[in-house]
């Protein structure tokens, strides 16, 4: 059964609503981007999220103290690595946090994923490639690219209420991740998130 993440809250109401519907995970933005939020919010909104739900960190290429410090907050489950981080940094900082790590790849080709699965993390992160960008480009991939694969993957990049039935029946990801897609004017739309959580649950249920 493919999992769901919804990324990007930015707010205490948006926790409050995903409360409601319960995705599997919920991604905080540390990176710099329209989504970006601080440790400070990124408390408030921990701390009033339901325990079923799993908050992912997203860090670019950050300094490793600033990841070891949201870790040491735990205002994270998971981290979620989104840049152009290294075997050796992704070793030590999933060494000294004890926290899972979700290891992103911005998908060109398919030797780009197998060079992911090597490196020490405990999940990849399918994303487009787009130059220049780190992700949130909201445009699909061609999923046949990807192989089949030993460590459990999130699959992003463009993913809506429209085709990621489609993604799930011919990817089988571990879990779906979206955030644009799921926003009218720049917040979460609780309509399109349930949607959203309704069409990847719907799969799972005729399978």
């Amino acid at each position: 059964m493919s999992r769901v993440k919804i990324c990007g809250l930015k707010t205490v109401e948006e926790i409050r609503m995903v409360n409601d519907l319960l995705p599997d995970y919920v991604g905080f933005v540390f990176a710099k981007s329209k989504r970006q939020i601080s440790f400070s919010q990124a408390i408030a909104m921990k701390q009033n999220l339901s325990a079923k739900i799993k908050s992912v960190g997203v860090f670019v290429n950050a300094p490793k103290e600033e990841v070891l410090q949201a870790a040491s907050l735990g205002i994270v489950d998971l981290l979620q690595l989104h840049g152009d981080e290294d075997w050796e940094y992704v070793q030590q900082i999933k060494a000294e946090t004890g926290l899972p790590v979700i290891k992103a790849i911005r998908v060109r080709n398919r030797e780009d994923i197998l060079r992911g699965e090597e490196l020490p993390c405990d999940y990849l992160l399918l994303d487009t490639y787009r130059a220049g960008a780190y992700g949130g480009c909201g445009e699909v991939f061609d999923w046949k690219l990807i192989p089949m694969l030993k460590k459990p993957f999130f699959l992003a990049g463009g993913l809506n209420g429209e085709n990621v039935q489609k993604a799930v029946s011919r990817c089988c990801p571990f879990a779906v991740d979206v955030s644009s897609a799921v926003e009218e004017q720049g917040r979460k739309s609780e309509e399109k998130v349930r949607k959203f959580l309704k069409k990847v649950r719907e799969v799972q249920k005729y399978e």
